[in-house]
């Protein structure tokens, strides 16, 4: 399994977050974040003046977050890649990593099983309220 952490401008996701679900992306977690580095520069004009969240606040870049198997890995990184290249500066990043394990908490499906389908209706184990 894989984790795919893509960096891309805001304007992109909803367009994105479509095509990588019609890929068969598992699902996508989505990150407001503030960049440092990886060529997001700072407002230059209010460089001396603002603390750091103000100077970078006009950067609107989005973390998205996907975890799939080993076989979608390629496809939805060429979806990124087909819907956010634009050949000009400030496209983006995306960084995979290995994905050791993935349990599904609700019923403990592990692997590349807790990616896909449904929970498992059989095997729930039931709470019981601590004896106070």
């Amino acid at each position: 399994m894989k984790e795919i952490r893509t960096y891309i401008r805001r304007d992109e996701v909803n367009e994105l977050v479509e095509r990588l679900r019609a890929a068969g992306a598992p699902g996508v977690s989505i990150i407001d974040i503030h960049p440092l580095g990886y060529g997001y520069e700072a407002n230059p004009f209010e460089r001396f003046k603002a603390g750091i969240v103000d100077r970078y606040r006009y950067l609107a870049i989005v973390k998205l977050e996907i975890v799939c198997t080993d076989a979608q890995l390629e496809p939805l990184i060429a979806v990124i890649e087909d819907q956010c290249r634009s050949g000009l500066g400030g496209d983006g990043m995306i960084f995979v990593c290995e994905v050791v394990q993935a349990i599904r908490i609700g019923d403990g499906a592990r692997g590349e099983p807790s990616l896909t389908g449904t929970p498992r209706e059989t095997g729930r184990v039931e709470r019981v309220p601590a004896a106070g």
